[in-house]
């Protein structure tokens, strides 16, 4: 059979691709094929596709190679006049077709070589009407896999456009044809929406797959990908700063879809519901930090004498504007909470609502959750009634200011910080943690000379709103139990001291072995805070867990059925956890980003430090 093949010529398969030839002759079983370029090749009988013999033999292999030559030239100008589509239309699917068969069919002299040749050529050129099986037949394909593979064409074709849209765009960047001030269409945008998608989520992305073909890069995702990432964002006006890409990566997220502005203007537009104002006379203030605008809790002291004190402290009440089945519920359950960074703030709520809206701004009539209490100079803190009021702070305070306030002891400021002095006292009676801390303000609007200020959390000002939030929320967290309400608690086991505490010296982590607090749905004991039970509810406008806990809460007072269960509770304090320990990662590791860049800026100075331990490879953890 082999045999029969010699002085043929022949179309041949050579490393996945066909080549032309002449069969000079047999070798062991092996057929020897000289083709038009390159060495002689001893082939097995079924890499030789299609073979043919002319009526006169060529006498030498150049004569061969030159006839050749004048027929493949022949072969490929009839095929061009090959119909695969015709043929395809004419033809059965499903059932397959030799060569031969399909030359009888349609070739007006089957046993034309040239011709032949030209529709070999064209079938094998051809992968969209016919398969080609490995017999060296042909099945016309069916009309659903044709569609499939139009399909998977338009696809190629985008692809393919992308690419070299992509490549352009990169040579622009690179060369700075596009910058920061160029104008961009839509798809631009959106490329540079997924090239920060890219930088975020690295190999996780759903882009990487097909961004990583067309930029051909490697299957792993390492500072060389990063910077070009960075540097072709930045070039087009879009750069991400360490931090950003910090909290990007904590999957924090940095923008509100319109629906959710939609909301927005929803609730700024109605009315404050029809409640009980507080007396404007009645001293009402917020203390934050100086740069707070997010004012979530406020307290007004309605009654006082020597040995004793009323005050209501106000917590902005969002029940009655945001409701479970809301958008906007459902995008602080996403969120779960604020984040802060000392580049940015990002809210839980848009800044309409956190910053306006919902926030307990002097002058401005607020819906409030009110918690009254009866101080003693024996340090009670007796709860006398949760309602809903309407309040108007009358002043926004900065812990400095309050502090002046406190030092000059006038109306019931002197007796405030002294009821609250107790009340910090009786907590540090029952185990609660006082711990020696430092804190800083860090300055970076000039992040070439960032500035560091000490912070004084241990001031008055600062004890009587963490006295004030503690009460509060060991209320809630009492009401709850008592009434078995399914609600998030926040406990914390027992602490062990480690270290002997030296004289002159504060109890700071270093002394104690301590779990971190955690989010239960059982109630407990929270050791750090001295609190037999304790939940949160006093920043519903920027936790999560403080805004569900405040619709809860509104309905247990009115004795109404909850609106979430338990099994709600169980599977958000889960998912508060987890996203929380993201967050707190970021902001400490951006923190951490800031103190090591003002350390750059002070290099040869020396710096007083604490040594909390050693590390591997000769390395200190200060």
């Amino acid at each position: 059979m082999q045999d029969s093949l010699v002085f043929h010529f022949c179309i041949f398969f050579r490393e996945n691709r066909l080549e032309s030839g002449w069969i000079e002759g047999m070798q062991k079983n092996k057929i020897i094929v000289v083709p038009i370029h390159g060495k002689k090749q001893f082939l097995p009988a079924n890499r030789i596709a299609f073979s043919w013999r002319e009526k006169k033999l060529p006498v030498t292999a150049e004569m061969a190679h030159e006839s050749l030559a004048l027929q493949l030239e022949k072969a490929n100008q009839f095929k061009q006049t090959c119909e695969m589509e015709t043929m395809h239309s004419l033809l059965e699917e499903i059932k397959e077709y030799s060569l031969e068969k399909l030359a009888a069919d349609f070739l007006n002299d089957p046993n034309d070589s040239v011709c032949k040749l030209g529709l070999f050529l064209s079938l094998r050129e051809d992968s969209f009407w016919f398969k080609h099986n490995r017999n060296f037949t042909y099945t016309p394909r069916t009309g659903v896999e044709l569609e499939t593979i139009k399909a998977q064409m338009a696809r190629e074709k985008k692809l393919k456009e992308q690419e070299v849209r992509i490549n352009k765009w990169i040579k622009q960047l690179e060369s700075g044809d596009w910058n920061a001030e160029s104008e961009i269409s839509a798809e631009q945008q959106n490329w540079i929406d997924q090239l920060l998608n890219l930088l975020t989520d690295g190999t996780d992305s759903q882009y990487w797959k097909e961004m990583s073909s067309l930029l051909d890069w490697s299957n792993s995702f390492g500072f060389g990908e990063e910077n070009c990432l960075k540097r072709w964002l930045s070039r087009a006006g879009s750069p991400v700063s360490p931090s950003r890409l910090t909290l990007l990566r904590a999957r924090v997220r940095e923008r509100f879809n319109a629906e959710i502005y939609a909301e927005v203007e929803r609730i700024r537009k109605t009315p404050l519901v029809n409640l009980a104002l507080f007396s404007p006379e009645t001293p009402t203030f917020t203390i934050d930090a100086e740069k707070t605008r997010d004012y979530d809790d406020a307290f007004s002291v309605m009654e006082w004498s020597n040995g004793w004190l009323v005050i209501a402290i106000h917590i902005t009440d969002l029940s009655h504007s945001v409701h479970p089945e809301d958008l906007l519920f459902k995008e602080a359950e996403i969120r779960i909470s604020s984040v802060y960074s000392l580049e940015e703030s990002i809210p839980m709520l848009p800044v309409e609502l956190s910053c306006d809206t919902f926030s307990l701004k002097a002058g401005e009539n607020r819906t409030v959750l009110s918690f009254i209490f009866r101080l003693s100079g024996n340090g009670d803190w007796n709860l006398l009634d949760v309602e809903s009021r309407l309040i108007r702070v009358q002043q926004n305070l900065s812990y400095e200011e309050a502090d002046r306030l406190i030092e000059k002891e006038q109306d019931f400021w002197g007796l405030l910080n002294k009821f609250c002095l107790r009340s910090q006292e009786q907590r540090l009676g029952k185990g609660a943690l006082n711990l020696a801390r430092k804190e800083f303000d860090f300055d970076i609007s000039d992040p070439q000379h960032i500035r560091i200020t000490p912070l004084n959390r241990n001031s008055d000002a600062n004890r009587i709103i963490e006295e004030l939030a503690i009460s509060v929320n060991r209320e809630t967290g009492r009401l709850f139990q008592e009434a078995d309400f399914p609600g998030i608690y926040r406990t914390q086991s027992s602490y062990e001291i480690i270290k002997e505490v030296e004289e002159g010296t504060q109890l700071s982590m270093e002394h104690l072995r301590i779990e971190p607090a955690r989010l239960s749905t059982i109630p407990g004991s929270h050791a750090g805070l001295g609190c037999e039970v304790y939940m949160q509810i006093t920043s519903p406008i920027r936790r999560f867990v403080d805004l569900i806990t405040q619709q809860q809460l509104k309905l247990l007072i009115e004795k109404k059925d909850p609106v979430f269960s338990i099994e709600d509770m169980m599977r958000w304090s889960e998912e508060i956890s987890l996203r929380h320990k993201k967050y707190s990662r970021a902001e400490r590791d951006i923190l951490k980003y800031w103190k090591l860049k003002y350390l750059q800026q002070h290099l040869g100075e020396i710096f007083e430090a604490k040594v909390r331990k050693k590390l591997a490879n000769n390395n200190t953890e200060i």
